[in-house]
């Protein structure tokens, strides 16, 4: 059974925020003229700080955020067996990885203890994502409990605010470098050549826990 993506409840315009006809932005039709108008100055006047390529991503500093494994000393590291792929799905992993070579969000590796496979799922619209079976790696990760929100009581308080905004953080986990020293622990593997990851990958035991402690420090005042 498929689901279509949640819409807005009501009529929105969109409103490009500089000459990048990707770089634009949703806001309510039914705002107060005055406050729409206000709404589209600051939009625009801020649009440096809106990301729709890897390029212009500035990424998280570390001593903001930073993923840490923290793997058990005690496990023994895995390298899984390769597993083979078929044409098609080898020819798209190898697209999706140099893309992100370019962002620089991985890096090629010669030597490693810690190896994944990857899988490549295909999306509703018939393109290729790529993940990362870090399976056994996160067998050797203690969990980091830290607390995720209520979606409940997200909801209730934003209750009585006649002013909502909604922010999609662009690549967002990838804005989160992983600790130097965790890096090849990422590795994985495709048909040309291995890679690590320098930022935080989807996949990783405990980094949605690390999102959300960014995101709470961030917006703790």
């Amino acid at each position: 059974m498929k689901f279509e993506r949640p819409k807005p409840d009501g009529e929105f315009i969109t409103v490009q925020l500089d000459n990048n006809p990707t770089k634009t932005v949703n806001i309510g039709a039914n705002l107060p003229q005055r406050i729409q108008e206000a709404l589209i100055r600051c939009l625009k006047a801020n649009a440096d700080v809106f990301a729709t390529t890897p390029e212009e991503m500035l990424g998280i500093d570390p001593t903001v955020a930073c993923h840490h494994l923290n793997v058990d000393s005690s496990m023994k590291y895995v390298a899984q067996r390769r597993r083979r792929q078929s044409t098609e799905k080898a020819e798209a992993a190898k697209a999706i990885v140099d893309g992100l070579v370019q962002a620089k969000f991985i890096s090629e590796i010669h030597y490693t203890e810690w190896l994944s496979n990857v899988v490549l799922v295909k999306k509703a619209s018939g393109k290729w994502r790529m993940c990362v079976d870090y399976t056994d790696l996160n067998k050797a990760c203690p969990k980091d409990s830290y607390p995720l929100p209520n979606i409940d009581k997200l909801v209730d308080n934003s209750a009585g605010y006649k002013l909502l905004s909604f922010m999609d953080v662009y690549s967002g986990y990838n804005q989160i470098p992983m600790y130097h020293g965790d890096k090849d622990k990422t590795a994985f593997m495709t048909e040309g050549a291995n890679y690590r990851y320098n930022v935080m990958p989807f996949g990783l035991k405990n980094a949605r826990a690390t999102y959300q402690r960014m995101m709470n420090n961030i917006f703790s005042e």
